[in-house]
């Protein structure tokens, strides 16, 4: 926060004299006196609907006042030069003062003990409040290693998925399939991991940015006050939860990632903890006030089209509950080997609960297989950008086979729409595989764009073919002509089969 500080010297001046000339000065300027220590003052200025109270340290000495301005409500910048201009103020006035005829008030000197005195109650209430918050949220005995190990987590699968061709803001969704995401089918159908994977990988830079934000602002609370294991038992049970609730919902099948749904867990277990007695009355309330307002925000964003807001709630609930459960042990100071019984009967709870949901609710394993067939396709940096090319390859192959879907026409017609329309298109779709070939693709579609290659060629060959049979005669090429109609249907199938 901005602050700036500036000494003047006195001479002549004891620094008990210039104490109460400073104590004077604060009344005079409109200024709260409001602490005080053995030759300091700190007091606040003026404060109104058009800006902020600042405060002003007075330190003094013989033949010495240091005056220091500071700015304490969030500012990163002094652009108006209030430090300065604070600091010209009370030394005006304090000169103005001391060369007064008015001299020193009496009542200062009083005032300023009974102002030393409260400031001395106040730091013992201050130091015990901070003990009993302290002795409950152990804000002081312990680290964040396990905030930082899951950052960290996401943040190194984050980069290895940007790598595999996921996009930093246009998402490719069906790598984040391929890496774990809660998929409906593929989920139901076996692979019941993604119930915990999806915690762990996020829809872009944006998505990922926010989350860790969200999830650093609780975690520097709950981490310590809860202890690294039953911290870090909620961030996965309520992500496992909240991917259930997310399948429960989306009844049409959805494609789900992110800790926003463990997060909202763990904001959920510090609602249930700041709803009893727990934790000191004076933080409780703060705390409680910031917590919900951005729950609640939250909550009602996630209506918009988009967000997962079933795993958010189903995330939220089941960390309530986790929390009420957890504050038993809190209040009674649990340790040991009751404290991990309790953690693995949750964990328990919550395999279980996950595998009753899969099997209640599987689907068939063959449901699982075009869609694992477009993952291998859309894999790779480029892999939709093949996908879009592919599609366009198609509609090529749509046109350039039109003239052979005339039954009424001459060879001659034939000929002729087979040279200007059907060769163009073949010609236009062998470009396109040149240029796909040089795209960042999973080994299998390396092995679709072959298939393609070859098929373009054969079709190519296949106008040869017609224009020699309608000069010629079909019986010269009979054979050929069945020959290669055998391979483009090969080919036809290799393109189906990749």
């Amino acid at each position: 926060m901005p602050e700036q500080k500036q000494s003047f010297s006195y001479q002549g001046h004891d620094a008990h004299t210039l104490t109460n000339l400073a104590y004077g000065t604060l009344l005079q300027l409109g200024w709260t006196p409001k602490y005080a220590g053995e030759n300091i003052l700190i007091a606040y200025t003026a404060r109104n609907w058009k800006k902020y109270d600042d405060e002003i340290t007075i330190e003094t000495a013989d033949n010495n006042v240091s005056v220091t301005s500071k700015m304490v409500h969030g500012e990163a910048f002094d652009m108006m030069g209030k430090n300065k201009k604070h600091i010209s103020e009370f030394i005006a006035a304090f000169e103005k003062l001391k060369s007064s005829q008015a001299g020193i008030n009496t009542d200062w000197s009083e005032a300023i003990n009974q102002l030393m005195q409260q400031t001395a109650v106040a730091a013992t209430e201050e130091v015990k409040q901070a003990e009993e918050i302290n002795k409950v949220m152990n804000l002081s005995g312990s680290n964040l290693y396990g905030t930082y190990a899951i950052i960290a987590i996401n943040a190194i699968v984050f980069v290895l998925m940007i790598i595999n061709g996921a996009g930093i803001m246009d998402v490719n969704a069906m790598v984040h399939i391929k890496w774990g995401s809660n998929f409906t089918t593929l989920t139901l159908s076996g692979d019941w991991w993604r119930l915990i994977t999806n915690v762990f990988i996020h829809f872009g830079v944006i998505h990922i940015v926010m989350n860790t934000y969200a999830f650093y602002t609780v975690g520097v609370y709950l981490e310590p006050m809860l202890g690294k294991t039953r911290y870090i038992a909620a961030y996965l049970c309520t992500g496992v939860l909240a991917s259930i609730a997310s399948l429960w919902w989306h009844k049409d099948g959805v494609n789900s990632a992110g800790a926003s749904g463990a997060i909202f867990g763990l904001y959920g277990v510090f609602l249930a903890l700041l709803f009893t007695n727990l934790i000191p009355k004076q933080m409780r309330t703060a705390l409680l006030q910031s917590i919900g307002i951005f729950v609640v925000y939250n909550l009602i964003y996630g209506m918009k089209s988009g967000v997962d807001n079933a795993a958010h709630i189903g995330g939220l609930v089941s960390g309530l509950i986790i929390g009420f459960v957890y504050y038993l042990g809190l209040r009674n100071e649990e340790t040991g080997n009751k404290k991990q019984m309790v953690v693995l009967g949750i964990a328990a709870i919550t395999i279980a609960a996950a595998f009753y949901y899969l099997d209640t609710n599987k689907v068939s394993k063959d449901a699982r297989v075009p869609i694992l067939n477009e993952i291998s396709t859309l894999s790779g940096k480029d892999g939709e950008k093949f996908l879009k090319k592919y599609n366009e390859f198609i509609e090529m192959q749509d046109r350039a086979m039109k003239p052979f879907h005339d039954s009424l026409q001459t060879d001659a017609e034939l000929s002729k729409k087979l040279n200007e329309i059907s060769l163009p298109e073949w010609n236009k779709a062998e470009a396109l595989v040149i240029e796909v070939q040089n795209y960042q693709v999973s080994e299998k579609t390396k092995k679709k764009i072959e298939a393609m290659k070859e098929y373009v060629r054969l079709r190519k060959e296949q106008i040869i073919m017609v224009e020699k049979i309608a000069n010629e005669g079909m019986e010269k090429y009979h054979e050929q002509y069945d020959e290669l109609g055998k391979k483009l249907n090969q080919a036809v199938d290799n393109l189906d089969r990749l």
